[in-house]
């Protein structure tokens, strides 16, 4: 707007920025656009100015302006944070599905020296590059344009972001041809759309990353990391987003609504559900649930109603005829798996210390919640200590911004800075076993909050615990297991016949007899002894200890009386023959 302008270019000098308008008249129109402005008249301008640039960027950010498109880009996780463009009715009946592979740096980044992450790096890692803004709505006028289209800027890295593929294939896909179809019929002195796609962290600090072998880390808690099932990123990894996000506003209907989709594959495999299709999409968020949840600000006008979910037409059923996934509820618990790292099988000793690996998905049902306690079951005995967590060994793959990790007898519990969206939670963390049998086989995990006490519930099957020695049942005269009816808490070995048990004492006393008489027999003949070379060798060895007999009481003789002569020897020559 022309009050907030200076005589110089804001856009390129923002600490300039001026306005003839008084403190008080501004405070006015932050309240207009429902902007919080306070502190120096600059601090106001500079907030009003903000919010008719769009959403927010990170601390690190920039905005670029494309043809058709605004992006604020994430300069540290170097993927885009937000595009912003508009689905105009007239436009999108002119666009062309076209779709190209080849994607190309943003130019304006590449100018500015921002590192980008390169479209060659997402190969073989199991993400797609998907779009922020559509390539479809994108691709009006393209021929028209050509170079300076909107189609051709959808295909900048700026615009892209590791997106799980069946996530981006399916469900997405289909909700971006939803609001198309949806601007496309409106009239044409209709203003249009207005949607803002992004992406979200749940731990800016430490985001899921992947190369082309798989999951990795830029370090990890343990040696060489195969004991915690931990690898070093190489040389060039993508950053993976938690959750994709999209907000769309109808200002003609005073409407506007967020969809959010888990990215991840654990989530898009939940029980009753279809793959490409998490739990979380078939729940709509209002403006605010989404800026509440990952603490930015979309500045959307008042037009956009952003307190509450809107309907936008027909756009309400896009994903009704599709099997939405059982999520863990008060009568319904979710699946926990839990995974040895390094250990084979589903057995481990007691007091054992070993890597375990846990994941379960929550989906929507943790909205809202800003604590995960993991319960392990207790051993049977009372007297036993129970399963012990090193919570400084915690490797966050998929979690909230933790506060503080901690142990008691409800089980291990993680506080997150929250409320948080809810999602598929992810870690690997150190364990020592107890000492004992367990009271049951099941782990438990709760999701909770102060508004919801006893939260949600996730359970899984976990392992066998078994003293040190011990012998599968299968094997010849192995123990008897520890959960067999009337067995004391200590296996009882069964009876074996004495020699099988005893086999290797006898064995060993066998060979020492064989060796003792070997030797007796060397000694009797001297020829095994020694040969002919030896002796001639240690004959001539003989003589020379004489000599330095011979040499060292020469020198020590002459140590003592030194004004004595030395017969004919010279202290340099001992020593040098010594």
């Amino acid at each position: 707007p022309a009050s907030l302008r200076s005589e110089s270019d804001w856009l390129t000098s923002p600490a300039e920025l001026s306005s003839k308008l008084t403190k008080s008249d501004l405070a006015d129109l932050c309240e207009q656009r429902g902007v919080e402005c306070s502190g120096l008249k600059s601090d106001m301008i500079h907030a009003l100015v903000s919010s008719f640039l769009g959403p927010d960027v990170p601390a690190d950010g920039v905005r670029i302006c494309h043809p058709g498109i605004a992006m604020g880009y994430d300069v540290q996780m170097r993927n885009p944070a937000w595009c912003a463009y508009r689905l105009n009715p007239r436009e999108q009946r002119q666009t062309k599905n076209a779709r190209r592979t080849n994607f190309i740096l943003d130019p304006a980044l590449k100018a500015a020296r921002l590192e980008q992450t390169a479209p060659a790096t997402y190969r073989n890692t199991g993400f797609d590059k998907g779009h922020l803004a559509p390539s479809l709505a994108m691709s009006f006028q393209k021929d028209q344009f050509k170079e300076t289209s909107p189609w051709e800027s959808s295909y900048f890295a700026s615009n892209i972001a590791p997106q799980y593929d069946e996530m981006n294939q399916r469900c997405w896909q289909e909700l971006e041809g939803a609001l198309h179809e949806y601007a496309e019929e409106l009239p044409e002195a209709d203003d249009g759309v207005f949607v803002v796609t992004g992406v979200s962290y749940w731990n800016r600090e430490k985001p899921r990353r992947w190369d082309g072998s798989g999951e990795c880390f830029l370090e990890c808690p343990c040696e060489g990391g195969a004991e915690c099932g931990c690898r070093v990123c190489g040389e060039t990894f993508v950053t993976v987003p938690t959750f994709y996000w999209k907000a769309s506003c109808h200002p003609a209907v005073k409407a506007s609504f967020v969809i959010i989709a888990e990215n991840d594959p654990t989530s898009s495999q939940l029980p009753g559900g279809k793959s490409g299709w998490p739990p979380s999409v078939f729940k709509t968020y209002s403006v605010d649930d989404l800026e509440t949840f990952f603490g930015l600000k979309l500045n959307f006008p008042s037009e956009c109603t952003t307190g509450q979910a809107g309907t936008l037409g027909k756009l309400v059923h896009w994903n009704e005829d599709r099997a939405e996934p059982v999520i863990p509820s008060s009568s319904h618990h979710g699946n926990l798996s839990i995974e040895l790292i390094k250990l084979g099988g589903k057995r481990v000793k007691y007091q054992e210390q070993v890597w375990l690996s846990f994941e379960t998905a929550f989906g929507p049902s943790a909205d809202f919640h800003d604590a995960f306690t993991l319960e392990p079951p207790p051993p049977k005995s009372s007297e036993k200590e129970g399963w012990k967590a090193d919570c400084n060994s915690l490797i966050a793959q998929q979690l909230p911004k933790l506060k503080s990790c901690s142990q008691s007898n409800e089980g291990i519990a993680l506080k997150f800075t929250g409320p948080n969206k809810g999602g598929t939670f992810a870690f690997k963390l150190s364990l020592t076993a107890p000492a004992g049998e367990l009271s049951h086989n099941l782990w438990a995990a709760r999701v909770t909050s102060d508004a919801d006490p006893k939260g949600m519930v996730a359970m899984g099957e976990g392992f066998e615990l078994l003293p040190g020695g011990y012998v599968p049942p299968d094997s010849p005269g192995g123990y008897v297991p520890p959960d067999s009816p009337d067995t004391p808490d200590t296996p009882v070995p069964t009876k074996r016949p004495h020699f099988e048990q005893y086999w290797p004492f006898y064995a060993t006393a066998v060979l020492l007899i064989l060796l003792l008489l070997f030797g007796v027999v060397c000694m009797r003949r001297r020829g095994c002894v020694r040969t002919v070379r030896e002796r001639e060798l240690e004959a001539a060895l003989e003589r020379e200890r004489a000599t330095l007999r011979e040499v060292n009481a020469e020198l020590q003789r002459r140590s003592m009386h030194p004004t004595q002569p030395t017969r004919g020897i010279e202290m340099w020559d001992l020593r040098q023959t010594r």
